[in-house]
Order: structure tokens, then C-alpha cells, then sequence
């Protein structure tokens, strides 16, 4: 891996990303192209500081622990429910399904929101700050919604 880009806002920062360069060399020009782009802050010491703290303190690692874990749970409570298929296997804060189209509408009367792809693949993204209840929730929906047929 090369360069790493770590989203704030996925981790319950209120902005900001940071980019980190394994290779210096292709760190070069980076900050011009940054300032270019309209991406550079007059007071970025004020966006920096977060960060020093959500990385000191081991937050981020908390943060993201609890994202991953309840999507690998997620996947775990929806596993094996007829028309039902987990996509790819849960690697980090997603969870991608195979769900028919009266599984999804049920899902949306019922006030999920989730992104779909051709062909009927959905997106369920959990949060640093998502609540197991309602993760939980989410997949007894499916479940209802699939059992029903």
C-alpha cells in the first residue's frame, strides 16, 4: 500500500480527511495540488487538531472496531435467510446483499434507507456511531420480509 486515505467523517469527526504517504517521493507536489483544488484550509492547524487527539487517544481504532463489528454482525443475522445472499465477504463497515426487489420495497416502506446496484445488490453501511438496536432491527426486517416470500 502506497497512500492511505483516512475519512474524519466516517469516524466522528465533524470534517476532514487525512492522507498519509508511505513513500514520501510520491508525497511531492501534493500539497500544491491540494491548494490548487481548493482543498486547502486557511486555518488547517484547526482541522489538524482533531485529529491528534482522535489518533492519540486510540478513538479512531474504537470507532472503527465498532463499525466492522456491527456489519460482520449484521451479515451474521441476515446469513442464511431464503433470497437472501451476502454479496462479498464483510471486510470493514459494509455489507453488501443480494436482496429481491419485494425485500428492498418492503425495506423502504418501512423507512430503511439504502443504495442499490443493477441487478439488485444493496448497500447497508454502518457508522462509528451506529446503534446495535437498530442494526439489529434492520436485519429482523429483512428476515420478516424474506420469510414472508
Amino acid at each position: 500500500m502506497d497512500v492511505l486515505c483516512f475519512g474524519g467523517t466516517k469516524n466522528g469527526m465533524a470534517v476532514g480527511d487525512a492522507i498519509l504517504f508511505f513513500d514520501p517521493q510520491q508525497a511531492d507536489g501534493f500539497d500544491y495540488r491540494c491548494k490548487q483544488a481548493g482543498q486547502l484550509a486557511s486555518k488547517m492547524r484547526y482541522l489538524s487538531a482533531p485529529w491528534v487527539r482522535m489518533i492519540e487517544s486510540g478513538t479512531w481504532l474504537e470507532n472503527g472496531r465498532h463499525a466492522n463489528g456491527c456489519a460482520r454482525e449484521f451479515a451474521r443475522l441476515v446469513a442464511g435467510l431464503p433470497q437472501v445472499q451476502c454479496m462479498f465477504p464483510v471486510q470493514a463497515n459494509a455489507a453488501f446483499l443480494q436482496l429481491p426487489q419485494n425485500v428492498q420495497r418492503g425495506l423502504r416502506e418501512r423507512g430503511w434507507r439504502f443504495y442499490t446496484f443493477i441487478g439488485g445488490g444493496a448497500r447497508f453501511m454502518f457508522a462509528w456511531d451506529a446503534e446495535p438496536a437498530r442494526m439489529q432491527q434492520l436485519a429482523q426486517d429483512i428476515k420478516e420480509l424474506a420469510l414472508a416470500g
